[in-house]
């Protein structure tokens, strides 16, 4: 970063938070195959009002410059590191046990991963879903409220599986086409 001290975009937030963006092109990296990678670099230094300091990095392909510096790391690493950061802990501390060693074998843990990985695909629809949601609120309640929690969420829905006949009308993919799912990301 000495040498490109021109790489810089120094602001202040609504919040009084102040920001000092520096980047790096053409930093290169050779992976364990012997192939040759470019990327650029990105560090965020944050001071808050207070005087602590906080420091960010990202690499991206992305072209970096001073009019796009901030939207690469604001709504490209934060956002991703939000999604990974808040998918990891509710995965490792919730039922669904993330850290929990189920074998020894790697292919074993490997199919493990992947089944846990979709089910919680399944369990952000259903939170994040406007289909249940829309269902609680008919009721006058919460998804929480309704239902409890996601074990029981999961719970009702392989008694529904199992144990009750689904109507013909379920099946009607003509009728399925008009369903559309919307994700509440609030």
């Amino acid at each position: 970063m000495p040498l490109c001290p021109e790489n810089r975009l120094e602001r202040s937030t609504d919040t009084g938070v102040r920001q000092v963006y520096r980047w790096v092109h053409n930093l290169s990296y050779r992976d364990d195959e012997g192939r040759e990678w470019s990327f650029t670099g990105i560090e965020c230094q944050e001071t808050s009002v207070a005087g602590d300091t906080t420091r960010f990095a990202w690499i991206t392909n992305l072209h970096v410059g001073v009019n796009t510096v901030e939207e690469v790391a604001t709504k490209g690493g934060r956002y991703r590191w939000k999604i990974e950061n808040e998918g990891f802990n509710r995965q490792k501390n919730s039922e669904l046990d993330l850290e929990h060693v189920y074998s020894t074998n790697p292919e074993k843990w490997k199919a493990y991963y992947y089944l846990l990985q979709i089910a919680f695909v399944f369990i952000q629809l259903l939170e994040r879903g406007s289909l249940l949601r829309g269902a609680a609120e008919e009721h006058g309640r919460t998804l929480q409220q309704w239902f409890g929690s996601l074990k029981n969420i999961a719970r009702r829905l392989l008694e529904g599986l199992r144990f009750y006949r689904w109507p013909d009308a379920c099946f009607d993919a003509e009728a399925a086409a008009r369903i559309h799912i919307r994700l509440d990301t609030t």
